[in-house]
């Protein structure tokens, strides 16, 4: 076991500081169009894949909590009832 740790370790905070290190301070307009090249690399991806209708097609399933709730809610205000 190790007496003390190499000079290389860092804690979390630091760590995730260096990494975001190099897209601090850009401006909205340049982190946007990081996001959009980000973006059309994943849509890249999807089509190349063989399987992108599939996968563009794709939702996550509400989570049980959420679906509850939005059922409370609607009950609540009358959606969906045979009053409206």
């Amino acid at each position: 076991m190790l007496d003390e740790l190499p000079g290389w370790v860092v804690d979390d905070a630091e760590s995730v500081r260096r990494e975001v290190e190099e897209w601090r301070g850009l401006t909205p307009a340049e982190l946007w169009r990081l996001a959009e090249l980000c973006a059309r690399d994943a849509l890249w991806a999807a089509k190349a894949s063989g399987h992108g209708e599939r996968v563009l097609s794709y939702q996550d399933p509400l989570p049980e909590s959420t679906v509850q709730a939005l059922a409370r809610l609607r009950r609540q205000h009358g959606w969906g009832s045979d009053a409206s």
